[in-house]
């Protein structure tokens, strides 16, 4: 269904009890503070020299390190270092844990993105380390994409929590998994995909994106639904829907806690503390914030506690650098076809973007718990810890609004943090890396080996070594249309648009482009071409806002081939392939001609010089 029906569709959920292991997050919240002090003095005793005697030379060899993966839905790069000063108050961090305790403790990835920013074919190459034309989830929507595309693919049981499990790894899956999941008629959400330890997940996320009333398969039984998930229309909560104000920690009403990422955040200490001593641990904790959740009014549903803290916070980027783009001569056909945003829009995306970094508060929340978790446990030293999306979003950019599928900075350029032994603190590379590196990186750490050839390589010595860098590109690729947050290719009547936008509710803001579009990111450039032979060429070191199209520019007519013949022979690359370098990257014409004239000034001096002594030798 296309995203501006849901707005008008009415829908009445029913309000049921939380389960049985909700009853246990005050004795766990308990447990955790009595360990963070132990924990923490187990962590600085423990060895600073990052001893290199294991396969990535980062661990002792007797020890295998455990792994916890953050993953976000729908959140830019600008929304993790994004801060908020409300009137007359200091300025304040929207994520001021997830920057202290991993960026700060490890190393910040400023040059970090998705091959194919869409939600299912970006997940699945993180988990299998593989472009989307190889492991063939193509896309969100069932049969072909989504979680029915992805169970009866190979990436199901060659991924890496089946690599992981093999090596003796326990592996958990916490959250948001992949679209369709648990959407009937494709799937009834009681599977367990092959290789997870422990599993919960939540049923349905692709269509409700609910943050109250939503279900979860608990190790193969379906439970909720935890809370009530308000009316559709208005998405209005009474007094027993909403969490208490004091929740997590002390709700005053005396009932559970059922904000979708408190539980995700109280289901992954639960299961840390609950491995094993001495069995290494994967952990995968899936957000589904930022994403909103259809309905008014636009974005996610924030915890009680952080309803409106950012009010008034303005968009991310400004009229100067994209937002509701002036001059878009320069660009695909799609786009200069787009009208001015209205104000209404600009307003129900201001409105979005609140909400998203209103939502994140819980994340950074649950980033400190998790570290805390892990420093209680005495595994804090010996345990790396990724932070990331799976896309990015647009928020007004180049007349965008409501989508990710385009390969400009806002939907591709993403965070990546991580921390961990032999990793620096407070470092960052600006090393070339996408979302198919974290499988083959995580796979060196753990001494684990994959049944399926990989397309991305391990970014170790990219993260221990920060002055490195290759000509290793990054492929662009997509295989759908794109015109809506959700659906694939419907392109929305002007009546339902006008309609989504008057209510508060976000859609698309454009009809859909040409399908199948690719491209590459090699050094300075972004090169885009579109089956309709039109092509987009940006020097993101120089234009990072992608105002300047220089495809059409005489002087980078050089570039401009050299990334086409690149691009042609990245385009169906499989495994070593895809981890090649490139040749040197030309100059421009205005460059090449520099040099040819400073070489021919050069040799005239040489020359005149040469000439100059012979006349001297000759007067003697």
């Amino acid at each position: 269904m296309p995203l501006m029906n849901r707005f008008a569709q009415p829908r009445t959920q029913s309000r049921a009890l939380a389960g049985a292991r909700l009853a246990l997050a005050a004795s766990l919240l308990a447990l955790v503070a009595a360990l963070v002090f132990a924990g923490a003095q187990g962590a600085a005793a423990a060895p600073k020299d990052g001893t290199r005697q294991n396969q990535a030379g980062l661990l002792p060899a007797h020890e295998r390190p455990n792994f916890v993966v953050i993953q976000t839905d729908d959140q830019t790069i600008d929304s993790l270092y994004a801060t908020f000063t409300p009137p007359g108050g200091q300025p304040v961090a929207v994520m001021p844990n997830t920057l202290s305790l991993i960026a700060e403790k490890g190393v910040s990835l400023t040059r970090y993105y998705v091959s194919y920013p869409l939600c299912c074919p970006s997940r699945v190459s993180l988990l299998t380390g593989r472009y989307a034309h190889n492991h063939n989830v193509r896309g969100n929507v069932q049969p072909n994409g989504g979680y029915l595309g992805f169970s009866f693919r190979g990436a199901n049981s060659h991924n890496l929590a089946t690599w992981l499990q093999t090596a003796g790894y326990r592996t958990v899956h916490i959250g948001k998994f992949l679209n369709g999941y648990g959407d009937e008629p494709y799937d009834n959400g009681a599977t367990v995909p092959p290789g997870w330890s422990a599993w919960h997940t939540v049923l349905k996320a692709d269509t409700d994106h609910y943050f109250y009333g939503y279900q979860l398969n608990n190790n193969g039984t379906i439970e909720g639904p935890y809370g009530d998930s308000g009316s559709w229309e208005t998405r209005e909560y009474n007094e027993e829907s909403r969490d208490d104000f004091g929740c997590p920690l002390a709700p005053l009403n005396g009932r559970p806690c059922l904000y979708e990422t408190d539980v995700f955040n109280r289901i992954a200490s639960e299961e840390m503390l609950g491995t094993p001593e001495g069995t290494p641990f994967y952990v995968q904790l899936d957000y589904t914030a930022p994403h909103g959740d259809f309905r008014r009014p636009a974005g996610p549903e924030p915890a009680t506690r952080h309803y409106n803290s950012f009010a008034g916070a303005r968009l991310p980027h400004s009229r100067s650098q994209g937002v509701n783009e002036g001059n878009v001569a320069d660009k695909p056909r799609f786009i200069r076809d787009a009208p001015f945003l209205s104000p209404t829009e600009l307003h129900t995306y201001r409105v979005y973007y609140e909400k998203q970094l209103e939502s994140l508060r819980a994340i950074d929340e649950g980033v400190k718990q998790v570290v805390d978790t892990l420093g209680a446990m005495g595994r804090l030293r010996n345990t790396y810890i990724i932070f990331t999306s799976d896309n990015g979003f647009f928020f007004g950019e180049h007349r965008l609004v409501g989508g990710k599928f385009l390969a400009y900075e806002p939907s591709t350029h993403l965070p990546f943090l991580m921390r961990g032994p032999g990793i620096k603190p407070g470092s960052s590379t600006g090393e070339l890396a996408a979302n198919i590196d974290i499988a083959p990186t995580i796979l060196e750490l753990a001494n684990a080996t994959a049944d399926k050839s990989i397309d991305g390589r391990s970014l170790v010595p990219y993260v221990t070594d920060t002055s490195l860098r290759t000509r290793r590109p990054i492929l662009f690729e997509s295989f759908v249309e794109t015109n809506d947050v959700e659906a694939n290719g419907a392109e929305p009547s002007k009546t339902a648009r006008a309609s989504a936008s008057s209510d508060g509710g976000a859609t698309a803001s454009i009809t859909a482009p040409p399908k199948d579009y690719e491209g590459i990111r090699l050094g300075a450039y972004k090169y885009i071409e579109w089956p309709s032979g039109e092509k987009e060429l940006y020097d993101i070191t120089k234009d990072q806002y992608e105002l300047n199209n220089l495809a059409r520019d005489a002087n980078y007519a050089p570039i401009r081939n050299f990334l086409h013949n690149q691009l042609r022979e990245l385009e169906d690359c499989s495994g070593s392939s895809c981890r090649e370098a490139t040749p040197k990257i030309p100059l421009t014409k205005r460059q090449q001609l520099e040099i040819k004239r400073q070489k021919e000034k050069e040799q005239r001096e040489r020359e005149r010089e040469q000439k100059q002594k012979e006349q001297k030798k000759g007067q003697k």
